[in-house]
């Protein structure tokens, strides 16, 4: 593995980590909103899924549609079927950066 992959999956592991951390401590649905909530686990599964890409030395578009991500894996030969509903978090993602 190049160390440029190995080094950007793991950077983006990190930070996914921090937003799934944030999670953790949105379980109650009266102080988060959905969307709030939405947009972490949104920002979770785009960076997870990246980071899985980038470690196996593929390369990704600047998109945060998760359909995206994993079709790229899908056509790696990836098995995301325990993964199933990954794609409807997309809706969350922030379209405009």
């Amino acid at each position: 593995m190049a160390k440029s992959d190995k080094d950007h999956a793991v950077q983006l592991w990190a930070m996914a980590s921090k937003d799934h951390q944030a999670l953790a401590h949105m379980q109650d649905t009266e102080s988060f909103a959905e969307e709030i909530f939405g947009f972490h686990a949104q920002q979770v599964i785009e960076k997870g899924l990246k980071a899985w890409i980038a470690v196996r030395h593929l390369t990704f578009p600047k998109s945060h549609d998760v359909s995206v991500l994993v079709r790229i894996l899908e056509k790696a030969g990836e098995d995301l079927s325990q993964f199933s509903d990954l794609e409807d978090y997309t809706i969350f993602a922030v379209q405009y950066r």
